[in-house]
Protein backbone atom coordinates (compact mmCIF):
# COMPACT_ATOMS: atom_id res chain seq x y z
CA UNK A 1 0.00 0.00 0.00
CA UNK A 2 1.30 3.44 -0.88
CA UNK A 3 1.76 5.62 2.23
CA UNK A 4 0.08 8.99 2.63
CA UNK A 5 2.23 12.08 3.08
CA UNK A 6 2.60 11.72 6.83
CA UNK A 7 0.52 8.65 7.64
CA UNK A 8 3.53 6.46 8.44
CA UNK A 9 5.50 9.18 10.17
CA UNK A 10 6.58 9.29 13.74
CA UNK A 11 5.09 12.59 15.00
CA UNK A 12 5.19 14.05 18.51
CA UNK A 13 2.07 13.28 20.51
CA UNK A 14 -0.51 16.04 20.12
CA UNK A 15 1.42 17.89 17.36
CA UNK A 16 -0.90 19.61 14.91
CA UNK A 17 1.43 22.03 13.11
CA UNK A 18 5.15 22.62 13.05
CA UNK A 19 7.50 25.41 11.97
CA UNK A 20 9.35 25.15 8.68
CA UNK A 21 12.75 24.81 10.31
CA UNK A 22 14.17 23.21 13.40
CA UNK A 23 11.39 20.76 14.30
CA UNK A 24 12.81 17.79 16.22
CA UNK A 25 10.53 15.22 14.60
CA UNK A 26 10.59 12.74 11.77
CA UNK A 27 7.88 13.31 9.18
CA UNK A 28 8.62 10.23 7.10
CA UNK A 29 9.70 6.64 7.59
CA UNK A 30 13.24 5.89 6.49
CA UNK A 31 14.51 2.67 5.00
CA UNK A 32 17.97 1.17 4.58
CA UNK A 33 20.67 3.76 3.92
CA UNK A 34 21.12 2.58 0.34
CA UNK A 35 17.42 3.25 -0.36
CA UNK A 36 17.19 6.67 1.28
CA UNK A 37 15.87 9.74 -0.53
CA UNK A 38 15.04 13.30 0.53
CA UNK A 39 12.03 15.57 0.03
CA UNK A 40 11.42 19.25 0.79
CA UNK A 41 8.57 21.72 0.31
CA UNK A 42 8.98 25.30 -0.95
CA UNK A 43 6.66 28.33 -0.94
CA UNK A 44 7.35 29.68 -4.41
CA UNK A 45 5.43 32.94 -4.02
CA UNK A 46 6.09 33.85 -0.34
CA UNK A 47 2.31 34.00 0.09
CA UNK A 48 2.08 31.34 2.79
CA UNK A 49 1.83 27.62 2.07
CA UNK A 50 0.45 24.80 4.20
CA UNK A 51 1.39 21.17 3.60
CA UNK A 52 -1.04 18.70 5.10
CA UNK A 53 -0.83 14.92 5.24
CA UNK A 54 -3.56 12.92 3.57
CA UNK A 55 -5.89 11.77 6.35
CA UNK A 56 -3.96 13.63 9.06
CA UNK A 57 -4.07 16.97 10.88
CA UNK A 58 -0.27 17.24 11.00
CA UNK A 59 0.88 20.14 8.85
CA UNK A 60 3.95 22.04 7.75
CA UNK A 61 3.61 25.84 7.55
CA UNK A 62 5.78 27.90 5.18
CA UNK A 63 5.79 31.69 4.77
CA UNK A 64 7.90 34.61 3.57
CA UNK A 65 10.32 34.21 6.49
CA UNK A 66 10.69 30.44 6.09
CA UNK A 67 10.04 29.66 2.45
CA UNK A 68 11.45 26.15 2.45
CA UNK A 69 11.49 23.14 4.70
CA UNK A 70 14.66 21.20 5.26
CA UNK A 71 15.24 18.16 3.07
CA UNK A 72 13.57 15.37 5.02
CA UNK A 73 14.85 11.79 4.69
CA UNK A 74 12.33 9.29 3.36
CA UNK A 75 12.39 5.71 2.24
CA UNK A 76 13.00 5.36 -1.49
CA UNK A 77 10.63 3.47 -3.78
CA UNK A 78 7.59 5.03 -2.14
CA UNK A 79 4.79 7.50 -2.91
CA UNK A 80 3.85 10.31 -0.56
CA UNK A 81 0.43 11.99 -0.66
CA UNK A 82 -1.15 15.09 0.79
CA UNK A 83 -2.50 18.57 0.09
CA UNK A 84 -0.92 21.97 -0.47
CA UNK A 85 -3.10 24.90 0.63
CA UNK A 86 -2.68 28.62 -0.06
CA UNK A 87 -5.58 30.75 1.11
CA UNK A 88 -8.69 29.18 -0.40
CA UNK A 89 -6.75 27.30 -3.07
CA UNK A 90 -5.85 23.65 -2.53
CA UNK A 91 -4.01 21.10 -4.65
CA UNK A 92 -3.62 17.38 -3.99
CA UNK A 93 -0.13 16.00 -4.43
CA UNK A 94 1.05 12.45 -5.01
CA UNK A 95 4.80 12.11 -5.49
CA UNK A 96 6.70 8.95 -6.33
CA UNK A 97 10.20 9.05 -4.86
CA UNK A 98 13.07 6.86 -6.00
CA UNK A 99 16.16 5.90 -4.00
CA UNK A 100 18.89 8.58 -3.78
CA UNK A 101 16.66 11.33 -5.19
CA UNK A 102 16.40 14.88 -3.85
CA UNK A 103 12.78 15.90 -4.51
CA UNK A 104 11.43 19.46 -4.26
CA UNK A 105 7.68 20.12 -4.16
CA UNK A 106 7.02 23.81 -4.87
CA UNK A 107 3.66 25.54 -4.54
CA UNK A 108 3.23 28.93 -6.22
CA UNK A 109 0.37 31.43 -6.43
CA UNK A 110 -0.66 32.31 -9.99
CA UNK A 111 -3.58 34.08 -11.68
CA UNK A 112 -5.01 30.63 -12.34
CA UNK A 113 -4.69 29.65 -8.69
CA UNK A 114 -2.23 27.46 -6.81
CA UNK A 115 0.20 25.56 -9.03
CA UNK A 116 2.37 22.67 -7.86
CA UNK A 117 5.72 21.85 -9.43
CA UNK A 118 7.72 18.75 -8.55
CA UNK A 119 11.45 18.61 -9.22
CA UNK A 120 13.37 15.32 -9.13
CA UNK A 121 17.11 15.75 -8.74
CA UNK A 122 19.70 13.00 -8.67
CA UNK A 123 22.43 13.21 -6.07
CA UNK A 124 25.55 14.92 -7.42
CA UNK A 125 29.19 14.34 -6.61
CA UNK A 126 29.64 16.03 -3.26
CA UNK A 127 32.82 17.88 -2.38
CA UNK A 128 33.61 19.22 1.06
CA UNK A 129 35.91 21.96 -0.27
CA UNK A 130 33.47 23.79 -2.55
CA UNK A 131 29.87 25.02 -2.39
CA UNK A 132 27.08 23.69 -4.61
CA UNK A 133 24.46 25.92 -6.29
CA UNK A 134 21.41 24.82 -8.28
CA UNK A 135 19.18 26.91 -10.56
CA UNK A 136 15.60 25.76 -11.15
CA UNK A 137 13.84 27.50 -14.06
CA UNK A 138 10.05 27.22 -13.81
CA UNK A 139 9.14 30.49 -15.55
CA UNK A 140 8.24 30.61 -19.27
CA UNK A 141 8.10 34.44 -19.10
CA UNK A 142 11.91 34.59 -18.84
CA UNK A 143 13.36 33.77 -22.25
CA UNK A 144 16.80 32.18 -22.41
CA UNK A 145 17.16 32.28 -18.63
CA UNK A 146 20.57 32.63 -17.04
CA UNK A 147 22.31 33.72 -13.85
CA UNK A 148 25.36 35.98 -13.80
CA UNK A 149 27.74 36.97 -11.04
CA UNK A 150 26.42 40.44 -10.13
CA UNK A 151 28.54 43.24 -11.56
CA UNK A 152 30.51 40.92 -13.81
CA UNK A 153 30.04 39.42 -17.26
CA UNK A 154 30.43 35.93 -15.82
CA UNK A 155 27.63 33.39 -16.10
CA UNK A 156 27.03 30.77 -13.44
CA UNK A 157 24.24 29.36 -15.59
CA UNK A 158 23.06 30.24 -19.09
CA UNK A 159 20.56 29.07 -21.71
CA UNK A 160 18.54 27.14 -19.11
CA UNK A 161 15.33 25.66 -20.48
CA UNK A 162 12.00 26.13 -18.73
CA UNK A 163 11.24 23.15 -16.51
CA UNK A 164 14.90 22.20 -16.23
CA UNK A 165 17.46 22.51 -13.45
CA UNK A 166 21.24 22.74 -13.42
CA UNK A 167 23.79 22.53 -10.62
CA UNK A 168 27.45 23.42 -10.33
CA UNK A 169 30.23 23.61 -7.77
CA UNK A 170 31.71 27.03 -6.92
CA UNK A 171 34.48 28.29 -4.70
CA UNK A 172 33.47 29.34 -1.15
CA UNK A 173 33.48 33.12 -1.64
CA UNK A 174 31.07 36.05 -1.10
CA UNK A 175 28.57 35.95 -3.96
CA UNK A 176 25.74 38.07 -5.38
CA UNK A 177 23.86 36.92 -8.48
CA UNK A 178 21.79 38.60 -11.19
CA UNK A 179 18.91 37.02 -13.10
CA UNK A 180 19.21 37.39 -16.87
CA UNK A 181 16.33 37.01 -19.35
CA UNK A 182 17.09 37.16 -23.08
CA UNK A 183 20.50 38.61 -22.25
CA UNK A 184 19.14 41.46 -20.11
CA UNK A 185 19.27 41.86 -16.30
CA UNK A 186 15.89 41.49 -14.58
CA UNK A 187 15.18 42.66 -11.04
CA UNK A 188 17.76 43.33 -8.36
CA UNK A 189 20.79 41.13 -7.58
CA UNK A 190 20.42 38.50 -4.88
CA UNK A 191 23.06 38.53 -2.15
CA UNK A 192 23.86 34.92 -1.20
CA UNK A 193 26.29 36.02 1.48
CA UNK A 194 29.62 34.28 1.93
CA UNK A 195 29.38 30.71 0.71
CA UNK A 196 30.93 28.05 2.89
CA UNK A 197 32.66 24.88 1.77
CA UNK A 198 30.27 21.94 1.77
CA UNK A 199 27.10 24.08 1.60
CA UNK A 200 24.28 23.57 -0.91
CA UNK A 201 22.21 26.47 -2.22
CA UNK A 202 19.17 26.76 -4.51
CA UNK A 203 18.12 29.54 -6.86
CA UNK A 204 14.49 29.37 -7.99
CA UNK A 205 12.77 31.21 -10.83
CA UNK A 206 9.08 30.68 -10.06
CA UNK A 207 6.19 31.37 -12.48
CA UNK A 208 4.84 34.92 -12.71
CA UNK A 209 6.87 38.14 -12.73
CA UNK A 210 10.50 37.03 -13.16
CA UNK A 211 11.82 39.94 -11.07
CA UNK A 212 9.83 38.85 -8.00
CA UNK A 213 9.95 35.11 -8.76
CA UNK A 214 13.74 34.85 -8.49
CA UNK A 215 14.76 33.83 -4.98
CA UNK A 216 17.41 31.98 -3.02
CA UNK A 217 17.33 29.46 -0.21
CA UNK A 218 20.12 27.68 1.59
CA UNK A 219 19.57 23.93 1.50
CA UNK A 220 19.42 22.15 4.85
CA UNK A 221 18.85 18.53 5.81
CA UNK A 222 16.67 17.57 8.77
CA UNK A 223 18.42 15.55 11.49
Amino acid sequence: MKPSLVALCSVMAGLVSLPAQGAEIKLYPTGPAEDSAFVRFVDGSAAGLRVTAAGSAAALELDAESRASAYMPVAGKTTIKGELTQGKDEQTVSVEILPSEFVTVLGVKTQQGLQVHTIHEEADDFTAVRASIAFYDLNPACEDAGVQVAGRQVFLFEHVEVGKWVRRQVNPVPLSVQLMCAGQPVGQPLDLGTLQAGERHSLFLAPGDPASGFFHIKDTVAP
